[in-house]
């Protein structure tokens, strides 16, 4: 009775070991990415974090935190709240997959900066899996959290380019003509276009009685994002013929700026 009494509290005493044993993670999903692609100050992009796993994981979830003025977005093919892997919700072991998310950086943020990246993921399906492998629903579900680095950089070439640079018109008509621009690398906020000077016989008016004219989609423009700036053309008093129109576009990035353009206006 004793020889068997000390091998059922000995046997009593493994089981905690052998349930701890069982509910060990052994995926042992890890981020391959250190360091993001480099974004540009005042840009909005989307960046991607790579993962790997030595055994199958599902119903992957990843968040992002930012350091303050840095804004997250996530695809909204999923609600907006999370973003998940690219080729499905599952990562395969012995695969790699990745996770996007859209960064929108400051004009003022000039040096790189961390993110902390943090992924949820069931390690064995559905719960008759989960049985199936005597870990229980409490050891079902797993988590890693990872800092990135994100670099920035100033941005390059142009803040923005003006696609029309000529339109034409019937002599004597009064309507709306829409000039198209093209954001360069970082966004642009409060966007505007004013024509300057008129030739005789030409008035000038803008969408809902202002003094100029912002993009159509918004007061900003985003970077490599393509808009249209309406002026309303009344030419019922100008004369046939080729005009130059000049322009003032301003607009806000890392502080206020206004620059010259024109318009080739053509009066048939």
């Amino acid at each position: 009775m004793a020889v068997l009494l000390g091998a059922v509290l000995g046997a009593t005493l493994l089981l905690p070991a052998a349930t701890a044993q069982a509910d060990q993670d052994k995926s042992n999903v890890r981020a391959t990415t250190t360091s993001t692609a480099p974004l540009a100050s005042g840009e909005s992009a989307w960046v991607a974090v790579s993962w790997t796993a030595d055994q199958t994981v599902h119903d992957w979830s990843t968040t992002v935190t930012a350091p303050a003025g840095v804004a997250v977005a996530y695809p909204t093919t999923r609600g907006g709240g999370d973003t998940s892997l690219y080729g499905s919700a599952t990562l395969v072991g012995a695969t790699t997959d990745f996770t996007a998310f859209r960064l929108a950086v400051p004009h003022a943020q000039r040096t790189s900066f961390p993110v902390t990246v943090t992924s949820t993921y069931s390690r064995c399906g559905d719960n008759g899996q989960c049985k199936d492998q005597g870990i229980g629903n409490d050891g079902r579900t797993g988590s890693v959290t990872v800092t990135v680095t994100v670099p920035v950089g100033p941005a390059a070439g142009p803040p923005f380019t003006q696609d029309t640079t000529r339109v034409s018109i019937t002599a004597g008509s009064d309507g709306f003509q829409q000039l198209s621009f093209t954001g360069g690398q970082a966004d642009l906020a409060d966007f505007r276009v004013q024509v300057g000077a008129l030739p005789a016989g030409l008035e000038v008016a803008y969408p809902g009685g202002r003094t100029a004219s912002s993009p159509a989609g918004g007061s900003g423009l985003p970077g490599r994002r393509t808009d249209q700036v309406g002026l309303r053309l009344v030419a019922t008093g100008l004369a046939p013929g080729t005009y130059t129109l000049p322009l003032s576009i301003s607009w806000t990035a890392a502080h206020p700026t206004t620059t010259n353009g024109t318009v080739t206006l053509v009066v048939n």
